[in-house]
């Protein structure tokens, strides 16, 4: 008895979580597209977006870089008009300059990319490449730094997990405690039986 009852909360538990799973990714896909039509209405008005605005119009929309990069991709595959075209294709050029760039800090990419561009300029071909050690530096300490938060995320709902099985275990043993035991089950059939029998 007691099985079924710890079976039925684990089943519980995996839907709830699958159930959450299920609604995060449906939430990201509709602010993916309402920063589509509100990257379409803005384009629309003849408004100059640069690659940070599309950032920034993200993140209004709790969206990362690279989920607004996609909403951006997306509106630019949909355009029809040869105009409005033209204009996202050297927007969408300027995103890509920063791809590489995306996983840097806010406070050093804005100099990489300037860096970037005047080593692009000197005609050089070995100084396309001085960069190269430096972002992969910088990409490991931010690879550290997002481990660093993730497992302090990890840690807190292990905490969270800890918590609720302590909680289903104790709820368990006094279930078990206050459980009748097979005698006095026995006892109990045995009595509504002569009850029975002797009406």
């Amino acid at each position: 008895m007691l099985g079924g009852y710890m079976s039925a909360l684990i089943v519980i538990m995996i839907t709830i979580f699958i159930s959450v799973w299920v609604w995060s990714e449906r939430h990201n896909s509709k602010k993916m597209v309402q920063l589509q039509a509100d990257l379409k209405e803005k384009i629309n008005a003849s408004i100059e977006l640069d690659p940070k605005d599309i950032v920034l119009l993200g993140r209004a929309h709790f969206l990362s870089p690279a989920n607004s990069r996609t909403a951006l991709y997306r509106v630019y595959q949909d355009v029809k008009e040869p105009e409005e075209f033209k204009k996202l294709k050297a927007l969408v050029s300027e995103v890509e300059k920063e791809e590489p760039f995306d996983t840097m800090p806010d406070e050093v990419k804005s100099s990489l990319l300037r860096m970037a561009y005047l080593l692009t300029q000197s005609g050089e071909e070995s100084d396309k490449h001085v960069l190269t050690p430096v972002t992969n530096i910088l990409t490991k300490y931010n690879e550290l730094l997002e481990e660093q938060t993730a497992s302090k995320v990890k840690t807190n709902r292990a905490y969270l997990a800890t918590l609720v099985s302590l909680v289903i275990g104790v709820v368990s043993i006094v279930y078990a405690y206050n459980a009748p035991s097979a005698s006095d089950i026995a006892a109990e059939v045995s009595q509504i039986m002569s009850e029975e029998t002797g009406s």
